[in-house]
């Protein structure tokens, strides 16, 4: 990949609406951060609601080890594949389009991953309640955290999923750890974890 690849690709995903109007260089740093939170991300890696590719084709290029992009819309996973192709990283990232609240039952998927990156998913208990089916024991839910915001993972809430939190926010991430295997009926039906937050 030649220098100043991704920046163009991230620029293209900002041109068709995927990626918010701040610079590019800063969406970049932005999801560098989630690597550093933890070193080095377990794998495989899954990014949810991965939208225009952050952090996940950011971290994608720069991490070794498979990686799975997810997102429900079309547009967005149509940009993902043209993007993971003339990033020349399509031989270890797959492109999954879906809900999260189906894809994890899927065995294919369930319990199967080191690590879950979610930057603008959703509210934190739809965020843990959709990434914890994903993680295997042991893995790491890393989740973007506005600055300042006060204390949004109740220990109780997190513990019905299997999950604890590991530490204070690092980098402006949340680390949270897959403790024990997320219960059967998680998670609940599509919408249901928007419409009925855990907390």
């Amino acid at each position: 990949m030649a220098p100043g690849d991704l920046e163009r690709v991230l620029e293209e995903g900002q041109r068709r609406g995927l990626i918010g109007p701040a610079p590019i260089e800063e969406h970049v740093a932005h999801a560098r951060r989630f690597g550093l939170a933890v070193q080095p991300l377990p794998a495989p890696a899954l990014d949810l609601g991965s939208g225009g590719g952050l952090p996940g084709l950011v971290l994608a290029t720069e991490t070794l080890g498979a990686w799975t992009l997810l997102d429900a819309r079309r547009r967005s996973t149509a940009f993902l594949r043209w993007a993971v192709g003339a990033l020349g990283i399509a031989d270890r990232v797959t492109i999954l389009t879906g809900r999260a609240e189906e894809l994890g039952r899927d065995p294919a998927h369930r319990g199967r991953y080191g690590t879950v990156t979610a930057r603008g998913f959703g509210r934190p208990g739809v965020v843990a309640e959709c990434a914890a089916p994903f993680l295997r024991v042991g893995g790491v839910l890393l989740v973007s955290e506005p600055p300042g915001s006060p204390d949004r993972w109740p220990a109780p809430g997190l513990a019905a999923l299997g999950l604890e939190r590991a530490g204070e926010a690092r980098e402006g991430i949340q680390v949270l750890r897959q403790a024990r295997r997320c219960p059967d009926d998680v998670p609940r039906p599509v919408g249901v974890p928007a419409k009925r937050p855990r907390f």
